[in-house]
């Protein structure tokens, strides 16, 4: 296949959205090779370097990290992955400066077939679903309390769950304001370049993962 008609995606969206999930269905569905900002980051942060300390405060305050640092990490992931194949971007871009690199550089690499999909999911919902978000201590995986808000153990290795560091209820609130300063901004960019699709996130994961199958078939 050409490489102007393999699919790239990035997936824009609150911070509680249901992006991770939707990457990985994705990434299964188109074999995309999944690149995530975001635990990337966290990898850095857990370092007890002072680099890895000063990222860890800034992320659990709720802040962003900094466009030099999120653009180098996202770069060295795609450059060493091959042509012939697909890439999902969940994490990137968060701001204008980043939007335009990632389209410059996705141009000069002939990776022209890209979209931007963004799940849309009201600041009230992604508060309930962060605030009953947990992590699994052993295996990483991310679950949700919602249906059982006693659950201690992870259902997948009976590891121990831990509430993030950037889950609080005053990270959420500096997240939804950058949202809408810096990501805002990045939407419209993609809408006027008539490579933007817009997505209900609200309902199951299976529901969303439909609507975005039914609309990318249009552009496959």
């Amino acid at each position: 296949m050409k490489q102007s008609k393999i699919l790239n995606i990035f997936l824009l969206g609150l911070s509680g959205a249901g992006k991770g999930s939707q990457a990985l269905l994705l990434k299964s569905k188109f074999s995309l090779e999944l690149i995530n900002t975001g635990d990337l980051l966290r990898a850095i942060a857990e370092n007890k370097t002072v680099f890895g300390q000063k990222l860890s405060a800034a992320l659990k305050k709720g802040h962003l990290a900094p466009n030099w640092l999120t653009n180098y990490l996202w770069l060295n992931k795609l450059l060493y992955i091959p042509l012939n194949k697909g890439v999902i971007l969940e994490g990137s871009p968060r701001s204008l400066e980043q939007a335009t690199l990632l389209t410059e550089v996705f141009n000069w690499l002939g990776r022209t077939n890209y979209r931007a999909i963004y799940l849309k999911v009201s600041e009230k919902e992604v508060t309930k679903r962060l605030l009953a978000r947990r992590i699994c201590t052993n295996c990483g995986k991310i679950v949700s309390l919602e249906l059982n808000p006693t659950l201690k153990k992870c259902p997948y290795c009976g590891g121990k769950l831990k509430c993030r560091a950037d889950d609080t209820p005053d990270a959420i609130k500096n997240r939804i304001a950058f949202f809408h300063k810096e990501v805002k901004p990045v939407i419209s960019y993609f809408q006027k370049q008539k490579r933007l699709i817009e997505i209900n996130g609200e309902g199951t994961m299976e529901e969303v993962h439909y609507r975005i199958l039914a609309s990318l078939k249009s552009i496959k």
